[in-house]
C-alpha cells in the first residue's frame, strides 16, 4: 500500500545543529539495518516468531509449552539412532541453537512400499520441532498433518494433511534459506494467491520453481536424473526436490525433498508426510527409478542451492 508523502510546512528551515543531529541519527539506523541484516534471525528464532503467530489460526499447544516440550514426543514418534551433530548454518547464522532438538537417525534401509501418501498419519494430533542436517545447512522440518494445520483448508477446500505436501515441502527450504519465515500455511496461502493450487489434486508443478524464485532461492529443473548426477549435486551443496510417482508414494503423485548425500551411497530425505521416513536411509538409485513421469515445469525433479544446474523447463497437479 502506497502511503502518502505528508510533509508539513515550516516557518523558519531547522538550525545547523539540527541538521547535524538529524544526520548523525539517519547514519546509525543504516549501521543498525545493515548489522542486522548482516546477523540475520536463526533459524529456529525465525521458527519461535512462526509458532506464535500461528497460535491464533491453528489447534494445539501454545508455542511455548510446545517448544520446551517437544523433544519428548519427538522421540517416541522417530526411530532410535544416534543424534546428528549440528552443522554450521550457511545461511542463518546461529541455527545451532538448544531450544530445537536435531532429528535422531537410524541406519534402517527404507522401502519403498513404506512410502506411501495413502496411509493415515503416525500420529494424529502430533506437533514436530526437529531440526535435519542437508546439503545446504541446517533446516527445520515440517510435518503437513501437523496438529497445528493438518485440517487447515488449502484453497479453501482441502486439508493440508491430505493435500499439502507441496506447501510443506517448499515451506521447510523458504523458512530455513532464505530471509522470510514460512510455515505450510503461509506457503499454501501463497500457492492458492499465485496460481499454484490445484482443487482436490494439491499442487501444479509450478509451486517449487515459482515459489522458491519468489522468494531468492535458486532452483534448477534437473534433466539429468541418475543416481551419479543426483549424487554429485548433493554432494556440492543441493537439496533436490522430488516429485515420486505412482507406485512409489502415492497414486497420483508426492513432493519430497532429498536432502543429503551419506559416505555409505544411500541419502536422507525430508517427507512432509511422514517423520517416520525422515529418519531411515534410502537407496538413491530407487528414488531416481520411482520418480514421476511428467515433465512440465521441470517436473520430476528440482536442484535447490547456490548454483545453477541446468535449464528449467506447463498443467499437471500433484496433491500430498
Amino acid at each position: 500500500m502506497k502511503k502518502k508523502n505528508d510533509v508539513k510546512k515550516r516557518k523558519q528551515p531547522p538550525s545547523y545543529p539540527a541538521l547535524i543531529r538529524g544526520g548523525i541519527l539517519i547514519s546509525a539506523l543504516i549501521m543498525t539495518a545493515s548489522l542486522s541484516f548482516y546477523m540475520g534471525p536463526s533459524v529456529l528464532e525465525k521458527a519461535d516468531r512462526l509458532y506464535r503467530s500461528m497460535s491464533d489460526r491453528t489447534s494445539g499447544p501454545a508455542p511455548d509449552s510446545f517448544i520446551s516440550g517437544a523433544a519428548g514426543p519427538i522421540q517416541e514418534a522417530g526411530a532410535g539412532g544416534p543424534e546428528q551433530e549440528p552443522q554450521q548454518d550457511q545461511g542463518q547464522p546461529g541455527a545451532d541453537s538448544p531450544s530445537v532438538p536435531y532429528l535422531e537417525v537410524s541406519q534402517e534401509l527404507g522401502r519403498l512400499d513404506d512410502l506411501t501418501l495413502d496411509k493415515e498419519p503416525e500420529q494424529v494430533g502430533a506437533s514436530y520441532a526437529v531440526m535435519l542436517n542437508t546439503a545446504m545447512g541446517p533446516m527445520l522440518y515440517y510435518n503437513q498433518a501437523d496438529q497445528r494445520w493438518g485440517d487447515y483448508l488449502y484453497g479453501g477446500q482441502d486439508p493440508m494433511k491430505k493435500y499439502g505436501c507441496g506447501p510443506t515441502a517448499v515451506a521447510m527450504i523458504i523458512n530455513s534459506f532464505s530471509t522470510t519465515s514460512a510455515t505450510p500455511v503461509s506457503a499454501a496461502d501463497w500457492a492458492a494467491a499465485n496460481g499454484c493450487y490445484a482443487p482436490q489434486g494439491g499442487s501444479y508443478h509450478n509451486l517449487i520453481q515459482d515459489s522458491l524464485s519468489a522468494h531468492g532461492i535458486q532452483v534448477e529443473s534437473v534433466k539429468q536424473r541418475t543416481a551419479g548426477n543426483a549424487a554429485s549435486l548433493l554432494d556440492s551443496g543441493h537439496i533436490l526436490i522430488a516429485l515420486m510417482g505412482k507406485g512409489a508414494l502415492t497414486d497420483n503423485g508426492h513432493f519430497i525433498l532429498i536432502t543429503e548425500y551419506l559416505d555409505n551411497g544411500n541419502v536422507h530425505i525430508a517427507d512432509p508426510n511422514s517423520y517416520e521416513n525422515s529418519t531411515k536411509e534410502w537407496e538413491l538409485g530407487q528414488l531416481m527409478a520411482e520418480l514421476k513421469q511428467s515433465h512440465d515445469n521441470g517436473a520430476p525433479l528440482w536442484a535447490v542451492g547456490p548454483e545453477k544446474v541446468g535449464e528449467a523447463a506447463e498443467g499437471a497437479a500433484d496433491n500430498g
